[in-house]
């Protein structure tokens, strides 16, 4: 498994370089009907900036929506792995925050928070901010991404980042709504929206977490749910969404079925344990694998994130 992870990555490497070069010359043919009007298409409703984080510099990524705030502010989505997302959920917002009341997706501020640079996705940094310090031993899970530099440990001083300077900076800038802040992560940014809720439960007042990473570190956020479920506040008001695909990993049927279990069965434990505040609804999607989930559920997370606070999400599987 390590050693396809990372000849894949050296073969999306390679094509990156080779992709550039089919571009450029694209642009310079002048035989045709096409004529080049730039190098790239800029998404002008995204405003990207560069904040100074705990473990380096973080791209962050702003969308406005396409109607104006609701009399509290604009509820607030953060959303993980931004440079992946951030074009699919902005266009996803603009689309359907024009027509709020036939889409239901209410406007709402699209916070991405990605790294520096052209990369979808920063192994290494992504690691370390979305994971605790590990105590399995498992070479696998010790070095995340079958490499060294690859390593957890900073998820906690990650969350003080998004709840504190990243947040304070937000609300200086664009009218938002303090009591509709929501989190959103997939795949070890999944596990990291779980760990936030069962952590710090009051980080946030919506979770959305999408093919979390339980398997991580041995299970280790199912083996402690026990705990953490019964440290969580009795008067938690909190809505948690949890997304699987009902094929996670085609080539790996054990894992596929490991993820669905883990998910249902945290699902089922936090409704049966959990305060009666926090409502939780776990979906999963038919015909979807790990790759296909974010894009298969912008507009249902947008959704969740923008709805008044009377509308949480009920606790009904859906298939």
């Amino acid at each position: 498994m390590i050693v396809r992870a990372l000849w894949e990555g050296l073969k999306s490497i390679g094509f990156g370089r080779r992709r550039r070069a089919l571009q450029a010359r694209a642009a310079v043919r002048e035989d045709d009907i096409l004529t080049a009007a730039g190098m790239a298409y800029v998404m002008k409703d995204v405003q990207p900036f560069v904040a100074r984080g705990p473990s380096g510099d973080y791209a962050i990524f702003v969308t406005l929506p396409s109607a104006p705030p609701p009399p509290a502010g604009y509820p607030v989505l953060y959303m993980l792995d931004g440079n992946a997302f951030v074009g699919g959920a902005a266009e996803a917002l603009q689309l359907q925050s024009r027509f709020w009341r036939q889409s239901q997706v209410e406007p709402a501020l699209v916070v991405a928070v990605g790294y520096p640079g052209d990369a979808l996705f920063d192994m290494g940094r992504r690691a370390y901010d979305f994971l605790p310090s590990h105590s399995s031993g498992k070479l696998s899970e010790r070095f995340m991404q079958g490499a060294p530099w690859h390593q957890p440990g900073g998820a906690d001083a990650f969350l003080d980042f998004l709840t504190g300077p990243l947040r304070d900076a937000i609300a200086r800038r664009y009218p938002v709504d303090p009591a509709r802040q929501v989190l959103s992560g997939h795949s070890f940014g999944g596990f990291f929206t779980l760990y936030a809720l069962l952590t710090r439960p009051r980080a946030f007042r919506r979770y959305a977490a999408l093919s979390p990473s339980l398997w991580w570190d041995e299970g280790r956020l199912p083996r402690d749910a026990q705990h953490l479920i019964a440290a969580l506040p009795a008067d938690l008001q909190a809505d948690l969404l949890i997304v699987v695909a009902e094929d996670e990993t085609p080539d790996r049927p054990h894992i596929s079925a490991r993820m669905l279990n883990d998910a249902a069965d945290l699902a089922a434990r936090l409704e049966r344990e959990g305060p009666a505040g926090l409502a939780v609804r776990h979906v999963v999607l038919a015909g979807e694998n790990h790759q296909s989930v974010p894009p298969t559920v912008f507009s249902r997370v947008l959704r969740f994130a923008s709805a008044p606070l009377s509308s949480g999400p009920d606790s009904k599987k859906e298939g």
